[in-house]
């Protein structure tokens, strides 16, 4: 092919003597110089290396000025253009002036000017300077542009060719100045727009096909597989990762709505819950997805419907037989989806331990505890006290059987699952609860009398004497080493079980009344406070000598804070009903009890005596320390001994027995005195905690966002505060007078 293209020098050439020889008569070829070039060629320039010359074809000459046949291509017989495969093949490349020093053109650049008085290396320098860069393209084009980029792009306009040889050389265009927003210091793309690009997109473009599959229209098996499929990705820590970034979460929970999860199917719903706690596990994330209008009321309207008997994944997990399975409605295909999905919570997901029972009950309650408070609405209400109640049931029955001699919990079988408490699940809808007592749900003014007629109708349903029973439960749990798997979870159920039985019982004589119908309440609440100090007395001990373990130091302070609790419901209870004076006087309890069955309802121990003198004790305890929180302990015990001697000189006299000191003004002496200090750290810490929550209201972002319904439900929560604040420093301002005048009347 070389040959035929006759690629020797000879054919882009033309010999300088035959130029000089034909000045008269030209008759070019096709492929001779044009005209208005051929005066300026010189034979350094386009001399031939073989020195051979060509003449043209007169079979194919033409008049050199026929301007009516097509263009001849210049650019072959010209040295600053490169060829290749001679001229039949060649492709073009304009190469610019500053190139032309390199080839040897720098001596003839001055004398190549056309009839037009322009430089020819002008010309194709111009030509050059026609083509924009790749990066004045891409900006032309909006390439990196995004939709979303709050720095508007100046347009780069396309050169145009009027302009065409009259830009002067030498001289650069400067780049207009970038104008940034206010507070942004540089031009770095915004995270915004890195997530709008890139890896996010080719994210979504991955999973697109899951979103297909859960097209309303489709076939209910594509729909739970790709429901699924979801979840198990999400599993995935990058893939959950990858996911946030492209706003993937909220996207999937309304696809997953439209697919038909919430409504009735016991697949879908399950999936539909345990992706809402996988969300949960960031509650970042979760803030996103709450906001979503359907969020919460989705998952109470779910919880409503939901009880130990048809909760498909609590059959799963308690090993249900076939015919349980068949009363819920669960097919054999239902069965196997169940449990590839239970499976899945358990080993992928790290919701989870090991002893954990699952349950669709516990996914929505995981979450709902998660989520903003303010969140929640007096609706939800309703479904929360629903399931609430209904997993307490069986909670006092199980106690009697523990203190006749059976096992606390059920063995696992077939019907295991009727029986068996979530403690889970209990602590936290406890929290829920305990987050509506203190006001911090939704609830307008308006409002506050249904919610008491709610809570009316609960206290009706000894749902304080369920309470006591499930402290009892876990404090039997604390103390069995059977159950040493479920001491963590119990200790935080007792905590907030013993939360919300303090709102209830605060400055609220029907609720104390009920507490105290029960004859467990007393004998338990005193069992939880002796058994506290007694178990951080001896933590306490193990650190001092140095043999204590690392988590020895949280279960001292979990101790602590149970005996706080306890003493705070005592207090209550005290305070509201004046028949708790007596009963705990006439309750008694060994210190040293070590908690056997028989001793839950009543210490049996011989070596028993009266509650007070057993709080006496533990005041006593707390006067050699100094530790910070002790201080505050032993004020509020001397607050509580106020209570207790007031009107009642049986408990006064009892009380100064056992109280350490020589005399009784030296011991009321020092009643008075940590009864002041207490005074004093309740009052600054209740006016920080005012403050704190001024500022909190001015200041928060959230709150500004809320609407003008909303803000009156916060000022009304924050006015119920400081009231009840103002209550407590009323009354232990009374017991510092009591106290005063009993140390008065002391010889």
């Amino acid at each position: 092919m070389l040959a035929r293209a006759r690629t020797e020098g000879s054919i882009i050439s033309i010999s300088s003597t035959s130029e000089q020889g034909s000045a008269g008569a030209e008759v070019p070829s096709v492929h001779a110089t044009p005209q208005e070039l051929r005066t300026f060629l010189s034979d350094s320039v386009l001399g031939s290396p073989s020195g051979r010359p060509t003449t043209p074809s007169p079979s194919r000459a033409r008049a050199a000025d026929d301007i009516s046949s097509p263009p001849v291509r210049p650019t072959l017989v010209n040295s600053n253009v490169r060829t290749y495969a001679g001229k039949s093949r060649s492709f073009l490349v304009a190469l610019p002036q500053s190139q032309a020093g390199s080839l040897g053109l720098e001596s003839h650049s001055q004398g190549l000017i056309d009839d037009m008085g322009v430089t020819y290396g002008e010309s194709q320098e111009d030509d050059f300077e026609m083509r924009e860069s790749y990066t004045e393209l891409r900006q032309r084009w909006g390439v990196d542009a995004s939709e979303d980029d709050p720095r508007p792009l100046t347009p780069v306009a396309s050169p145009s060719p009027k302009g065409k040889g009259k830009k002067k050389k030498g001289l650069k265009e400067e780049p207009p100045p970038k104008v940034l927003p206010y507070g942004m210091m540089n031009d770095l793309k915004s995270i915004t727009e890195l997530r709008s690009k890139g890896e996010s997109r080719r994210f979504l473009d991955e999973v697109g096909y899951l979103f297909e599959g859960l097209d309303a229209k489709g076939a209910l098996g594509v729909r739970r597989g790709s429901a699924l499929e979801i979840v198990t990705k999400l599993c995935d820590v990058d893939f959950a990762r990858r996911a946030k970034a492209a706003d993937f979460l909220g996207r999937a929970w309304e696809v997953l709505r439209e697919a038909g999860a919430g409504e009735g199917d016991k697949i879908l719903d399950s999936i539909l819950v345990f992706y809402a706690a996988l969300v949960a596990r960031d509650p970042t994330d979760l803030l996103d997805l709450a906001a979503k209008s359907d969020f919460a009321s989705t998952l109470h309207r779910i919880l409503t419907s939901l009880e130990r008997s048809n909760d498909p994944l609590w059959l799963i997990s308690t090993n249900a037989g076939s015919a349980e399975l068949k009363a819920a409605g669960i097919s054999k295909a239902e069965v196997t989806l169940l449990g590839n999905l239970h499976r899945l919570i358990r080993k992928k997901s790290g919701l989870f331990e090991d002893g954990d029972l699952v349950s669709n009950r516990l996914l929505i309650s995981q979450a709902l505890a998660i989520v903003t408070p303010s969140a929640h609405t007096l609706s939800h209400l309703p479904a929360l006290l629903h399931s609430l109640t209904a997993e307490l049931n069986p909670i006092p029955s199980r106690v009697d059987a523990y203190i006749s001699g059976l096992s606390l919990f059920p063995p696992e079988g077939p019907s295991s699952y009727i029986d068996t408490p979530s403690l889970l699940h209990l602590d936290n809808c406890l929290r829920l609860l305990d987050s509506c007592l203190l006001g911090t749900w939704s609830i307008s003014p308006e409002e506050t009398p249904i919610q008491a007629t709610r809570l009316e109708e609960l206290r009706e349903q000894e749902f304080a004497k369920a309470l006591i029973a499930l402290c009892a439960c876990c404090g039997v749990i604390l103390l069995d080493s059977d159950f040493e798997d479920r001491r963590e979870v119990a200790s935080k159920c007792m905590e907030s079980a013993l939360r919300v039985l303090i709102n209830l019982t605060h400055d609220d004589v029907p609720w104390c009344e009920a507490v105290l119908e029960d004859s467990l309440s007393m004998a338990a609440i005193m069992h939880l406070i002796v058994m506290a100090q007694r178990q951080r007395r001896s933590i306490e001990k193990r650190l001092e000598a140095e043999e204590a373990e690392d988590e020895d130091g949280d279960d001292a302070a979990r101790c602590l804070d149970r005996m706080c609790l306890a003493l705070g419901l005592l207090t209550n209870l005290v305070q509201a009903t004046p028949d708790a004076k007596a009963i705990i006087s006439d309750t008694l309890l060994d210190f040293d009890c070590p908690g056997k069955r028989g001793c839950i309802r009543g210490c049996r121990c011989p070596g028993r005596t009266s509650a007070l003198a057993c709080l006496a004790q533990v005041y006593a305890q707390h006067l050699s320390s100094s530790n910070e929180l002790d201080v505050v302990v032993r004020g509020h015990m001397a607050v509580l001994f106020g209570l207790l001697m007031d009107r009642a000189p049986s408990n006064q006299r009892t009380l100064l027995d056992a109280l350490p000191g020589t005399s009784d003004r030296e011991k009321l002496e020092a009643l008075l005195q940590h009864a002041q200090d207490f005074t004093l750290f309740y009052v600054a810490l209740s006016r920080k905690m005012a403050e704190a929550r001024n500022r909190s209201r001015d200041e928060d972002e959230d709150a500004m966002e809320l609407g003008e319904e909303d803000f009156r439900h916060a000022s009304a929560s924050h006015s119920g505060r400081v009231l009840r604040d103002s209550k407590g420093e009323a009354v232990a301002r009374g017991v510092i007078a009591l106290l005063k005048r009993l140390r008065d009347q002391c010889p």
